[in-house]
């Protein structure tokens, strides 16, 4: 095989170390035991991983909730004061107590777990808390997220952080509301009805019944539906509980993606807690996990201003999980379908959003989940890299192997157990960025079983 010495205009560089404790992306190797080839395997692998973290109290005298969600709520503007999720008020930092917020389930706790003990799990998870105004708690009350009409109740937003703002038309920057209770309707607004709808899907993910593997408890088994007849208070904490509505909260998913301000909420529980949402740091699995549209391997390294900028600010849509924007004025994204077994290996790198230009597909041993600038975009797979082969593109896309090639794994020499990380350097369609006349796609990880 041929060590990569890509020659477009530069050497790859080194890995470079992530800076303290902060992630764009799940730190490497988090999802290395992930499995994507269907909904059922990626159930089964993605719930292992984020399964029993450590429980924070939600009121205590030491590292509580209150103190997690300040951080996890931080106003970007400013951080003595957080942003709320319903309003996106920004208010002073001011604990337990305070006049203006409070601690928002987003799956209420009375579907299936009211009351909190040392062993309710669910009732503290801070993937599930966001601060809240206190009167749009109130208001929000236990109704599952729906969608309303403008003849509903409208709960304005601030313009902070450069949304929200403004009212009068639905649905605008607003919340609407309807009804009361498990029959009632509550939109959330669009620069955080992807924030909820994640948090409720994280939920479902997240427990399944059983007990907790370090301390035994049980735990309930919450199950997001559009069944909204299943939707019921549970008296005390149950083992099954029930919210949704599912549709909207898939659409939601898909129009407001994940965000720099929810990211850090995400990386901020992953500190304290131990675990993560899976679906900010991989939203493609929502559809592979409710829609059964599934593909193999982890995206990284967007092109989205996550990480490191783009190096013109070319920056692709958040959400679209593309590099940095080439001379089309599109980001390559690059995508895997297949089986990733090393003796069975049926893999296809798929790559879209390109010129009609060659296009090189290589692997590396080690991921750089911020990504190094270089050329018009970002080096995402580094460590001892692998040229897999050169392909022309055709309609802005092309595959690799494609007739006559070796499998990814054979060119690659992929050891059984071992994750390998993959991209696509390409050549730009004319100079657009820098200099140089080439960019990159999006990374992709996948872990091979035997």
């Amino acid at each position: 095989m041929r060590r990569l010495a890509l020659s477009f205009g530069a050497p790859l560089l080194g890995l470079a170390p992530l800076a303290g404790s902060a992630f764009a992306q799940a730190p490497a190797g988090y999802y290395s035991s992930v499995d994507a080839t269907n909904s059922t395997t990626l159930r089964a692998t993605l719930h292992a991983v984020i399964d029993d973290h450590v429980k924070i109290p939600y009121t205590a005298s030491a590292t509580d909730t209150w103190n997690v969600l300040e951080l996890a709520c931080q106003d970007p503007a400013n951080s003595t004061r957080i942003l709320d999720v319903y309003s996106n008020a920004s208010y002073a930092k001011s604990g337990g107590g305070n006049q203006n917020y409070d601690r928002e389930h987003t799956w209420p706790n009375s579907y299936g777990f009211p009351q909190d003990d040392p062993d309710n799990y669910a009732y503290t998870d801070c993937h599930m808390l966001w601060l809240c105004r206190i009167d749009y708690n109130s208001a929000r009350g236990n109704m599952p997220y729906r969608a309303c009409s403008s003849s509903c109740q409208e709960y304005t937003t601030t313009a902070n952080n450069g949304q929200g703002g403004g009212s009068g038309t639905h649905p605008g920057n607003s919340n609407w509301a309807n009804g009361a209770g498990s029959t009632g309707t509550w939109e959330t607004w669009i620069g955080r009805r992807g924030d909820v709808a994640r948090a409720i899907l994280y939920a479902d993910l997240r427990y399944e019944g059983g007990q907790h593997g370090g301390t035994g408890s049980n735990e309930p088994d919450l199950r997001v539906t559009d069944n909204a007849a299943l939707i019921q208070t549970t008296g005390g904490n149950a083992s099954v509980a029930y919210m949704g509505l599912l549709s909207v909260l898939l659409q939601w998913h898909q129009q407001d993606p994940p965000d720099a301000f929810e990211r850090n909420h995400n990386n901020v529980v992953f500190q304290y807690q131990g675990n993560r949402n899976p679906f900010i740091d991989n939203p493609d699995w929502a559809q592979c996990l409710y829609a059964g549209a599934c593909g193999t391997g982890v995206t990284y390294c967007y092109g989205d201003a996550t990480g490191i900028a783009c190096p013109c600010a070319n920056h692709s849509p958040a959400g679209a999980g593309a590099g940095c924007l080439n001379s089309l004025a599109q980001g390559a994204a690059l995508r895997a379908t297949g089986a990733a077994s090393v003796a069975a290996d049926t893999v296809v790198l798929r790559g879209a959003g390109m010129p009609n230009s060659s296009a090189l597909y290589f692997q590396g041993t080690t991921q750089d989940a911020q990504g190094t600038l270089f050329g018009d975009g970002k080096r995402c797979a580094a460590g001892s890299v692998i040229r897999l082969g050169t392909k022309v593109n055709a309609a802005g896309g092309s595959q690799w192997p494609g007739a006559g090639d070796p499998s990814v794994s054979t060119r690659g020499a992929v050891p059984p157990g071992a994750t390998r990380h993959y991209q696509i350097w390409y050549r730009n369609s004319a100079a657009y960025c820098t200099a140089s006349t080439f960019n990159l796609s999006n990374g992709l990880s996948i872990s091979w079983g035997p």
